[in-house]
């Protein structure tokens, strides 16, 4: 039994030992190359094999039963590169890189991704991170000065509102110039402020055509792809961030009046200058003095001085006796406070080798500074992607978002119920509270306090109008429910190809409430008037795409195969009402008189066929084509289809033996292009898509219960689309592992251009006809730097920054405005258009300054005699003189931006900014407040230096009272565009991870950021960032954002 007993345990020993000798004891470490840190609960494989652990709070991992024949071990982790490192004996250190490294070397282009040091086209990524740190509810407001060549303006600054966009200059008139938005693989259609920055891995601007003919009939204003983020595999981690803080005004008041003495003065002035004429200098004083305030300005704002006193007629000085004010109210602070800001957002992500989930839910509250707007966002997002055995993945996107947007009546441009407007333009004087003659506030019936509409003591200024009490009264209020939702197949077969299919379906819903009180303003004489509109669009995309790789030596061949096709459907409702019984219900049920009803339905499809072809050989030399024929319903099916294609070529010259051992040069690459793309997204005059532009549409106008037809818009069979042929020649080089410069050079022609073509006006309403009539061409220079200053595992220094010069010019004018007839060009509205010269070359009046002996305006007549001879005569009214071209444009000789970032022991610091050299406004503001002396109007400070039998060495005229010829017109209020601006200062403190770990905590970082801290223009309250066509107007200003922040990550 002893003898059997141990045989058996000799057996069991030789046994253990045979597995021993076929297993090993695997140990290791991961640490991150950012800070040299343990990355926590990264995932350790074993290559081929189902053996795997996670990293402990120390980065270190065991494995203790590995194969002796096992070779590689795959690490992962969320935010890091996957990394492969062989098996070894001892301890075995594994460094993860961020995926910010990743994105340096790989970029999403058109249907994939793309290497950086291969892609032939111009492209430039912004990370998520960067978008991140900027305070907008919009993420089109983060890309000015961000990104070469691209240039954005707003024209409102409510929270919420999106930024216009434009990628290498203007690219058409009476089409969309703004790019195509793709998000997650998919054209999108909804609006950007439902989209959470939170949830943006990264950005790409897709500019010229090697980069975006694949997008055809849609890609020739260029291509953003957003991508949103993911997750890896790895353990489960949670992301948390929280914002606090205040939005308040960006953009300082004009250099306005606002001493009520100083404009008593003024218009006491400008009213006694009124007279002379007719009673002469001294009658002309005493009559002034007596009467300005009952006969003109009607409110004295003085305690203790009779209105007929408060002037010395003998010195045009306000009496000594002037000093208590009646009231203290200011048009110019009272309306505007400081409004909330938070934002709250977490996202979990995590997986498994064949399963990852990305889930997150965001909330914004972002008030704005002006009563009764803000904007309010509620926004989730659930992403997953499962492998299914070796050659099949599977993966769904689905987003909710529920935004909320109130805004005031800012549209209304000029109109009295503009709040920024009226607050610019009315004197000092006047109250925005009613009060007695003694100065005590009124009160209403129910003891609210009354406001001042001018119509108690018959305000010459805006009579009717109080916007800041209408303003709380009133609602503009914005609605969408948008569900965006993608899902792709993808499989691989015979080891070189892959096919994918990609159906995206979103929906937006949007629901409009306008309502205008009765209890003042421009709804008052209507009994209130209500708006309500409500639209909804869905939009279908499907894409297949066959994917072939292959290589063979130094030989690398790829090819895409690919079909896609969408179908939108656009409903339209809206109704108009007035005479409301109760008013504080906008709703129609409320409201006794229809004034309007209106609905429609339009559907759009387009379908695409597309191949590209790629070649490479030694990872020196690439040559991509790509073909692309799209259909689109909204032209004639005699000229529905186009076809649109590229050739693009790069040379790695770094990669050639006489630079390959240069260790100053890290990269050198030469690239070129050459393509065409489309653009069918037709604007109507007011901004709308036009969905059938080859049909006759129709208004019906309902008269005692009849029909009446109206054409509004004239089809035009032969309408096709705008093309757009982009050349591009560019090279990217890389200096001491530390300074990168991209340099392009770009020439980008718009062809067939939409032009509203002018009809006789026997031909009926409309007066235009759509035609495919001009072309314009633009010529530009890109240039981006950056630089890691320092680059220290304890201090990290790095610059950054982009310019774009371009120049616009027309190539071919109307066929409605050959030049036969019109050999010098044709005047547009403001502009001058001719052959050579830009789009928005202003057209204007002449200003000279004035006549010193009298202080008239001046301006230049221009007069041929029967020879032709030119001659200039000086004249004093604008309607007198000629319209000139002035040799100015609205677009500017230099656009970019600057950014820095320092990182020093757990400390960060950035700092971006934009800047805009050149170009010219036309400052309608500042127009408005040099007026002659309108009853009730302010003045800019500059009025002050206006002539005087004192003062003739001026170019400001002399005040003459309600006399419109003395205001000037033209030319004087042409102003640079130039500007500076601080977008964003952050600064942060991230805790250290060795205190960290102790309590599972993976980050904790708190910082303070601001947004749009300061803009420096040439002149005080002028934002030249409203319009890409140079014009300014009465606009809610943008905002300044200042917050407190932190970000938790376990």
């Amino acid at each position: 039994m002893k003898r059997k007993l141990m045989l058996l345990l000799a057996c069991l020993f030789v046994g253990i030992g045979l597995v021993t000798a076929q297993t090993q004891k695997v140990t290791g470490v991961v640490i991150s190359e950012e800070d040299g840190q343990p990355v926590i609960g990264a995932s350790v494989l074993v290559k081929g094999t189902q053996i795997g652990t996670i990293t402990g709070v120390d980065g270190d991992f065991t494995l203790p039963n590995v194969p002796s024949s096992a070779k590689t071990l795959q690490i992962s982790y969320i935010g890091m590169q996957t990394q492969e490192v062989a098996i070894k004996s001892g301890t075995i250190r594994v460094v993860m890189k961020s995926d910010a490294e990743v994105l340096d070397e790989v970029m999403v282009v058109a249907y994939g991704t793309a290497k950086k040091s291969s892609f032939t086209g111009a492209a430039a990524t912004m990370r998520g991170e960067k978008i991140q740190k900027m305070q907008v509810s919009n993420i089109s407001k983060s890309l000015e000065g961000a990104i070469a060549g691209v240039q954005t303006v707003s024209s409102s600054g409510t929270p919420g509102s999106s930024a216009s966009i434009i990628i290498r200059g203007l690219g058409s008139i009476s089409s969309s110039q703004s790019p195509l938005i793709v998000v997650d693989g998919v054209p999108y259609e909804g609006s950007l402020n439902s989209i959470s920055s939170q949830d943006i891995e990264s950005l790409t601007v897709l500019k010229d055509a090697a980069a975006n003919s694949m997008y055809g009939a849609r890609g020739s204003n260029g291509v953003i792809i957003i991508t949103t983020k993911g997750s890896k595999t790895g353990k489960t981690k949670i992301d948390f961030e929280a914002r606090y803080g205040f939005n308040t005004r960006g953009i300082s008041d004009y250099n306005i009046i606002t001493s009520p003495g100083q404009y008593y003065e003024t218009m006491y002035e400008a009213y006694r200058n009124s007279l002379v004429a007719e009673k002469g200098l001294e009658e002309a004083s005493k009559y002034a003095a007596k009467n300005l305030i009952t006969e003109n300005l009607k409110y004295n704002i003085f305690k203790n001085v009779a209105d007929d006193a408060l002037i010395d007629p003998n010195t045009g000085k306000l009496t000594a006796a002037a000093k208590e004010l009646k009231w203290t109210d200011n048009w110019r602070k009272d309306p505007f406070e400081n409004g909330a800001r938070q934002e709250y957002n977490i996202n979990i992500s995590g997986g498994t080798e064949s399963t990852q989930a990305y889930a997150s839910l965001g909330y914004l509250s972002d008030k704005g500074y002006m009563v009764g707007s803000g904007f309010d966002r509620i926004s989730t997002r659930v992403k997953v992607d499962q492998k299914i055995g070796q050659f099949v993945k599977v993966g769904g996107n689905v987003a909710y978002a529920n935004t909320i947007q109130k805004m005031f009546a800012s549209s209304t441009g000029t109109q009295y119920s503009n709040i920024f407007m009226f607050a610019q333009n009315i004197a000092p004087i006047y109250p925005i509270y009613l009060y007695d003659k003694d100065g005590k506030l009124m009160y209403d019936e129910k003891g609210k306090v009354r406001y001042d509409f001018g119509t108690e003591y018959a305000r010459p200024y805006a009579s009717e109008q109080n916007p800041y009490a209408v303003a709380k009264e009133n609602l503009f209020k914005t609605m969408f429910d948008n569900l965006s939702s993608r899902g792709y197949f993808e499989a691989t077969f015979l080891k070189d190809f892959k096919f994918t299919t990609n159906v995206a379906f979103d929906v937006f819903n949007m629901r409009r409430t306008n309502f205008a009180t009765p209890i003042g303003g421009d709804a008052a004489n209507v009994g209130g008037r209500g708006e309500k509109y409500s639209t909804r669009r869905a939009a279908l995309n499907i894409n297949q795409l066959l994917n072939w790789e292959h290589s063979f030596g130094n030989h690398k061949l790829s090819a895409l195969l690919g079909h896609e096709t969408k179908n939108d459907k656009y409903e339209y409702m809206y109704g108009h009402m007035t005479r409301y019984s109760d008013y504080s219900n906008p709703e129609f049920s409320n409201a006794a008189q229809y004034q309007n009803l209106n609905s429609y339905t339009a559907e759009y499809s387009l379908e695409g066929y597309f191949l590209k072809g790629e070649y490479n050989y030694a990872d020196k030399y690439y040559l991509t084509a790509s073909y692309r024929r799209d259909g689109s319903s909204k032209f004639h099916k005699d000229n529905r289809w186009g076809s649109f294609w590229s050739v693009g070529t790069s040379w790695r010259i770094k990669e050639e033996s006489f630079l390959r051992d240069v260790k100053a040069i890290n990269s050198l690459k030469l690239k070129a292009s050459f393509g065409t793309q489309g653009n069918d997204n037709i604007l109507d005059s007011d901004g709308y898509t036009i969905w059938k532009a080859y049909s006759d549409l129709y208004t019906v106008d309902r008269v005692d219960g009849k029909a009446a037809f109206t054409k509004s818009l004239r089809g035009n069979k032969d309408l096709t689309w705008e093309k757009s042929n982009n050349f591009n020649l560019g090279f990217e080089l890389g200096l001491f592992e530390r300074i990168n410069v991209n340099a392009d050079f770009f020439i980008k022609e718009t062809k067939d251009m939409l032009y509203a073509s002018p009809l006789a006006a026997s031909e009926g309403s409309p007066t235009f006809i759509y035609r495919n009539e001009m072309d314009m061409k633009n010529t530009g220079i890109e240039l981006e730097i950056t630089a890691d200053i320092v680059k220290k595992n304890n201090f990290k220094w790095n610059v950054a920054f982009n310019a774009t010069h371009y120049k616009n010019e027309l190539t071919k004018l109307p066929d409605s405005k050959p030049a036969s007839e019109f050999p010098d060009g044709y005047q547009a509205g403001s502009y001058w258009r001719k052959l050579g010269g830009s789009l928005y070359d202003w057209y204007t009046y002449e200003y000279v300054g004035v006549n010193p002996e009298n202080g008239k305006p001046q301006y230049n007549k221009y007069v041929k005699d029967k020879d032709g001879v030119e001659t200039i005569e000086i004249v004093n009214k604008s309607s007198d003189a000629t319209l000139r071209q002035t040799g100015k444009s609205a677009i500017p000789d230099l656009t970019g931006g600057f950014s820095t970032t320092f990182e020093a022991y757990g400390f960060d610091l950035s700092i971006q900014t934009a800047f805009q050299l050149g170009g010219y406004v036309m400052d309608s503001y500042y127009s408005s407040l040099m007026n002659a002396g309108d009853n009730g109007q302010n003045f800019h400070k500059d009025m002050l230096n206006r002539w005087t039998s004192t003062n003739t060495n001026t170019d400001i005229p002399t005040l003459m009272f309600g006399d419109r010829n003395y205001k000037i017109e033209g030319d004087f209020f042409l102003t640079k565009a130039s500007y500076f601006s601080l977008r964003n200062v952050t600064l942060g403190y991230a805790l250290p991870s060795s205190i960290l770990k102790k309590y599972g905590i993976g980050k904790l970082r708190f910082y303070l950021t601001g947004d749009n801290i300061w803009l420096k223009s040439v002149r005080k309250g002028l934002d030249p960032r409203q319009s890409f066509a140079g014009s300014t107007g009465y606009i809610y200003s943008a905002l300044s954002t200042y917050s407190v922040g932190l970000n938790l990550t376990f």
